[in-house]
């Protein structure tokens, strides 16, 4: 196990958990819900930063902001610990509410390149740690199609792997209409599949009047090959 990580203490991860479900349920308010999705975030993290394993100054940082996508806000797989220095860097530059009439990350605030990130590196701890049950690292359908809309993909796209998985891969991939277009520009057809991380387009030239072909080679193994228990 990697240093600075710990055993996970499973009863407490799920006491945790039970106070946020309870919360929800009973309609306490977005304070109080806020608080105990806050005390499940770092408790399953084992109570220290995942990005540098400092166990000073935590806290749990949504990865997609809460005044960007409401529907995050209390979802399990939307958090991570990090400690004060970290967070702060994840925080730097625009970090007011989003005006949503503009392109996503037009204002500098979502800041999808950090959000990949940290989706990614929650994703390697919950293997590492053994903790990668669903109900730990959730994101709901919603969420997810969001983040396929933001990047030019059909709700539907298959994505592989766990769900905080799914949304470090959604959010590597270029926008489509972006590398459609730059596909179009040297007449190369554009694939609707995603392109993983790994993968290549394979082109193939224009036979007896047909137009270039284009196939999507894939070569990435997820990182949780199984349904989350």
């Amino acid at each position: 196990m990697p240093q600075g990580t710990n055993i996970p203490d499973l009863g407490a991860i799920r006491a945790r958990l039970a106070r946020l479900q309870a919360a929800l349920a009973d309609g306490m308010s977005r304070k109080r819900c806020l608080r105990r999705w806050s005390d499940f975030i770092r408790e399953r993290d084992g109570h220290r930063c995942v990005d540098c394993h400092s166990r000073r100054s935590l806290s749990a940082h949504h990865i997609c902001r809460k005044s960007f996508l409401e529907a995050a806000q209390f979802l399990t797989g939307n958090g991570v610990t990090l400690c004060s220095a970290c967070h702060k860097e994840t925080h730097e530059g625009f970090n007011r509410c989003p005006d949503l009439s503009q392109p996503v990350d037009a204002q500098g605030g979502e800041k999808l390149q950090k959000m990949e990130r940290l989706y990614s590196i929650l994703t390697d701890d919950a293997v590492e740690r053994g903790l990668m049950h669903e109900e730990f690292y959730f994101l709901s359908d919603e969420v997810l199609a969001c983040f396929k809309q933001m990047q030019g993909y059909a709700p539907e796209t298959f994505f592989p792997g766990a769900r905080v998985e799914q949304a470090y891969l959604v959010l590597a991939e270029a926008e489509f209409s972006t590398r459609r277009a730059m596909l179009e520009a040297d007449d190369m057809p554009a694939p609707d599949r995603p392109l993983l991380p790994g993968g290549m387009y394979l082109v193939f030239a224009a036979q007896n009047d047909q137009p270039r072909e284009s196939i999507v080679i894939q070569n990435y193994v997820p990182r949780w090959k199984t349904e989350p228990r």
